[in-house]
């Protein structure tokens, strides 16, 4: 058993020498951090592979044996499937290749010469976002009915729930849509480098109401930037 810490270059390696020699992997790359580069010493491993058809559960198993002789495994989950991007995937905590969302991938190994950059279908990115706006512009302010009236009655958990749902995630996604579209859908993903700082420490310092008055308040405050950046968007922002 190897001793503590363990890196996540010991992680990396350890993965990479025990799936590169395996015929039916055929491919093994890193995304999240590793591909946008910002890795520190929190950041999880996001190793993606291509393997043949019939050898998913043979690599899920090569992996958990190469991963408990470095630590014990606490924890695994893997998704139902079919899964939201179609691909298998399983957690020991697709092909997500698009650059302009999710970085330039980070090679360990790629035998067929298959993991390539896929340019982001813009057409249907657009229609994605323009969606996503619109749906915005109606539910946003339909919505703010269900945090007020909270606040009113005075019920903290309630008012709490409604704020983050109604009021605060509605104006991440708006301030994403204005000033990084790519990754519009992200919400606080990526949420210190997509949003200049100004915007960003406005919206932190809504987070953390501490009574229901002061979430009333804070709702007014979202509101008005929530208007705002509707009216910047509307008037084709810089």
């Amino acid at each position: 058993m190897t001793t503590y810490p363990i890196t996540r270059e010991t992680i990396i390696e350890t993965l990479r020498k025990e799936l590169e020699p395996l015929a039916y992997v055929r491919a093994a790359w890193l995304g999240g951090s590793d591909a946008t580069g910002r890795t520190d010493q929190w950041s999880d491993v996001d190793l993606m592979l291509v393997v043949e058809d019939d050898a998913v559960d043979q690599t899920a198993e090569a992996m958990a044996t190469a991963l408990s002789g470095l630590s014990h495994i606490a924890h695994r989950y893997r998704r139902p499937e079919p899964t939201p991007h179609g691909h298998f995937q399983e957690f020991m905590t697709g092909w997500f290749l698009e650059p302009e969302r999710h970085g330039l991938q980070l090679i360990l190994f790629d035998k067929d010469g298959l993991v390539k950059p896929t340019p982001l279908d813009r057409k249907a990115h657009e229609e994605r976002l323009a969606k996503g706006l619109a749906s915005l512009r109606t539910v946003f302010p339909l919505f703010q009915n269900f945090v007020k009236k909270a606040v009113y009655r005075g019920d903290l958990a309630d008012a709490w729930g409604t704020y983050r749902s109604c009021t605060i995630r509605p104006l991440v996604e708006l301030a994403r849509i204005r000033y990084c579209p790519d990754r519009f859908d992200y919400g606080f993903r990526y949420f210190d480098r997509d949003l200049p700082d100004t915007i960003r420490r406005d919206i932190e310092a809504l987070l953390l109401p501490r009574s229901v008055d002061e979430i009333g308040a804070f709702r007014d405050l979202a509101e008005e930037m929530f208007n705002r950046l509707l009216e910047d968007l509307a008037g084709g922002g810089d």
